[in-house]
């Protein structure tokens, strides 16, 4: 699912709001971030998730929204409407995605 920002901020200087996938609400929170470092096609990774005032470091490939290259994850709980979206960033053939699931 594509990403949506509010166009305008009311606070300036920190750009665009990301909205809720599922209701369109600008009360987002993100209590997870999983970051995966990856050569092209190699069978592990550096993968470093930071969550609860905790870091872990492992090369576990799970959870990689990319299947050749580097990845990233957030992990959003919403004020409004009690979803859980998750951001993935990702690269792939030269290319960077960015995308909500």
């Amino acid at each position: 699912m594509q990403p949506n920002f509010e166009l305008h901020s009311y606070t300036a200087g920190f750009g665009a709001l990301l909205l809720c996938p599922a209701g369109g609400f600008n009360h987002l929170h993100h209590e997870k971030v999983d970051v995966f470092e990856r050569t092209e096609d190699e069978t592990s990774c550096l993968h470093v998730s930071v969550s609860d005032a905790k870091v872990t470091i492992d090369k576990d490939l799970e959870g990689n929204p990319s299947s050749r290259r580097h990845g990233m994850t957030i992990q959003f709980w919403c004020e409004e409407c009690s979803a859980k979206p998750v951001l993935s960033i990702l690269q792939h053939k030269g290319q960077t995605f960015i995308d909500f699931k």
